[in-house]
């Protein structure tokens, strides 16, 4: 298996895990590319698309420099679109020799299964996140109601979740925690496109100087 995916809903212990994971495969730091998204809301790139894996797929044909191996680093995975997965199958059924592949992302659910089938999941344990049977019912509630949410609605619950970024990213941190579970439980597969807006959502808040109460009510606003 040349192909990986390495999740865990913490940026820095999937980097470091794919750090040492390079090391003990002997790869040398010149053998390492690390392709990236830059998330912009101006520019509409909250998610990676075609075009990036077009670049994705220049270096995977590279031979190495240094090593026997080299490895090429799809950080943020999560934001693949559907397109973009589809793109990258064939790549994954013939990797070019001497090449790992490691797809780096905060959920594997996100992720079309026949992309996961092609790659060895390795799942990073962290600390379990406990909400209360009323926290877990509460959130619940809100995903079933978003469809009924008017445009004023949805303003106003942007507007009180800007009041503080940090709160907001750990509200929305729950939220897809809950969704997450409630997939798995029900295997409510509608669920996903919600899961990726609000994935979108939190890694832009997390990883950028965005304003929070745009980036929310734009989420918010994109879905029926």
């Amino acid at each position: 298996m040349t192909s990986f995916v390495v999740g865990s809903t913490k940026k820095e212990k999937r980097q470091a895990y794919i750090k040492e994971f390079c090391r003990n495969l002997a790869i040398d730091i010149f053998d390492i590319t690390l392709i990236e998204k830059e998330t912009s809301v101006k520019q509409n790139t909250q998610s990676i698309g075609i075009e990036d894996i077009k670049l994705m797929q220049k270096k995977l044909f590279l031979k190495p420099i240094k090593s026997k191996t080299k490895a090429v680093i799809l950080e943020d995975s999560q934001l693949l679109t559907t397109e973009a997965q589809n793109a990258l199958l064939k790549v994954l059924e013939e990797p070019p020799e001497h090449t790992i592949i490691v797809l780096s992302t905060d959920t594997k659910e996100v992720l079309l299964p026949t992309i996961l089938s092609r790659c060895k999941i390795i799942m990073l344990e962290e600390e379990k996140m406990a909400l209360s049977p009323e926290e877990t019912a509460d959130y619940l509630g809100f995903i079933k109601s978003l469809p009924e949410l008017t445009i004023g609605e949805k303003l106003k619950k942007a507007e009180v979740l800007a009041k503080d970024k940090e709160k907001a990213v750990a509200w929305i941190g729950k939220l897809l925690l809950v969704l997450r579970e409630d997939i798995l439980q029900k295997e409510a597969f509608e669920s996903i496109g919600i899961v990726r807006s609000f994935q979108s959502l939190h890694t832009l808040l997390k990883t950028t100087n965005v304003n929070p109460r745009f980036a929310i009510e734009k989420t918010l606003l994109s879905l029926q």
